[in-house]
């Protein structure tokens, strides 16, 4: 297809979904001109959007926010400026939640975002609008952020991939908010390294790992070269949430492929100990934010009623004591203890979260423990804590259901590589959950 056929089906697509909302700035006119001109690099022919947090240079970039109305940037984030050289073709500002407050995405200024085949469910938060525009082909990868799960949620709300990367791995300047911060000049210096929002990285999504890694490789700063173990070491996670029947079967499902598919599996227990206790602390101790309280000052009525109850609950005055202190000593010993397991195996393979997507606000009950809010997302906050790499994984394409792969620091690419390794080949159907229980159990040992 060429690039202006290409643009033509993004387009299309476009006005076939703009009742998901899941954008909030698009130019035909404007996309049109940046594929005549777009350069020959290995992006070129692609399309993709980017996360409202995200400055675009001339572009609309409010942060899902009805006080940052009229903002338009002099200059892309890195990440952007970075796809557009490599030749990949902006096609517009997605739908997220409000400052990225949320699990699910709908806001005064776009309203809420639809999941486009499933009337039942929620395509998630706070990148939505990024996981439907991937999802539905109106662009072919994002630029989105990720801080506890904000791309890998929704990326498993629509079966597509979402690649949190690692701490350091991509500049995160021209993301709204972050020192300095203020209405007129929306996006600060970063965030204050007291704070645990520090471990927000830029995140990409696609649909399908060769895309992913394309991009991956033309945003990233660096890899480290590292070689193959082909082994898995296999978490079922419970030491920081439960998981439902339904997760446990899928986890299982993609371990026993990877066996079929030449991987040792071995299983581990309390890899995560401790950690999303610790990640809870520290965000409710330490994220305090002034950021986007001074970005907002005076124009609190615009704001959606979830945003203002972020800004009501954050601690007043940040207070570094032995609570906070001993709580860092965990996250870096666990830090310290993942890396030491990532010399010998390739990745971790463990839940998403404790369920598959869900309704708009819903909880679900595990294991007669009832699991809502942010707690859907422990799983992928306690890796957050770890600084690693790390993605959400679509079992097949039938279920809205992820698997989650973390991977070595530096390890994007490898990340990327290992989901083309175990993905669902046409028409393969893994055989009953007993079958691959027993497959893992002979190929698997304990670790």
């Amino acid at each position: 297809m060429s690039t202006g056929d290409r643009i033509t089906d993004a387009l299309t697509r476009l006005d076939e979904f703009a009742w998901t909302n899941c954008m909030v700035h698009v130019d035909p006119d404007a996309i049109r001109a940046a594929a005549a001109s777009a350069p020959a690099g290995p992006l070129h022919g692609l399309q993709f959007s980017v996360k409202d947090l995200f400055a675009v240079r001339g572009v609309l970039s409010r942060a899902g926010s009805l006080v940052l109305e009229g903002y338009r940037p002099t200059a892309d984030a890195t990440a952007v400026a970075r796809a557009r050289q490599a030749g990949a073709v902006f096609v517009g500002k997605s739908n997220c939640a409000e400052f990225g407050f949320g699990i699910d995405t709908e806001t005064r200024l776009g309203g809420r975002v639809l999941h486009p085949f499933r009337d039942d469910l929620s395509p998630g938060g706070s990148s939505g609008g990024d996981a439907v525009a991937v999802a539905t082909g109106i662009a072919d990868f994002a630029i989105a952020g990720d801080y506890g799960g904000s791309a890998r949620w929704p990326a498993q709300a629509l079966g597509i991939h979402g690649l949190r990367t690692g701490i350091g791995a991509v500049p995160l300047d021209g993301r709204i908010g972050g020192l300095g911060a203020t209405r007129r000049a929306p996006t600060g210096s970063g965030s204050a390294p007291w704070r645990l929002n520090h471990l927000e990285t830029v995140s990409v999504m696609a649909r399908d790992p060769q895309t992913l890694r394309r991009a991956t490789n033309a945003v990233c700063d660096f890899r480290i070269p590292r070689a193959r173990t082909r082994r898995l070491l296999l978490s079922f996670g419970t030491e920081i949430a439960p998981i439902s029947r339904e997760v446990r079967a899928a986890v299982v499902e993609v371990a026993a492929r990877a066996t079929e598919r030449g991987y040792t599996v071995d299983m581990a227990e309390d890899v995560f100990a401790g950690a999303i206790d610790t990640y809870n602390l520290l965000r409710a101790r330490l994220d305090d934010q002034s950021d986007v309280a001074a970005v907002v000052r005076g124009n609190e009525d615009l704001l959606c009623d979830q945003t203002r109850e972020v800004l009501a609950d954050a601690p007043g005055h940040v207070v570094i004591d032995d609570e906070i202190r001993d709580a860092w000593t965990i996250a870096l010993r666990l830090r310290e203890r993942l890396r030491e397991a990532m010399t010998s195996y390739d990745a971790i393979l463990m839940p998403c979260a404790p369920a598959g997507a869900l309704p708009f606000g819903a909880g679900v009950e595990v294991d007669g423990v009832r699991v809502e809010g942010h707690a859907l997302m422990a799983h992928l906050r306690a890796v957050s804590l770890t600084a690693l790499p790390a993605m959400t994984m679509p079992v097949d394409g039938g279920r809205a259901i992820s698997v989650q792969l973390v991977g070595a620091p530096g390890g994007e690419l490898d990340l990327c590589d290992l989901a083309q390794a175990l993905a669902v080949t046409t028409g393969q159907r893994t055989s009953n959950q007993s079958a691959s229980e027993s497959t893992l159990h002979s190929a698997g040992r304990r670790s």
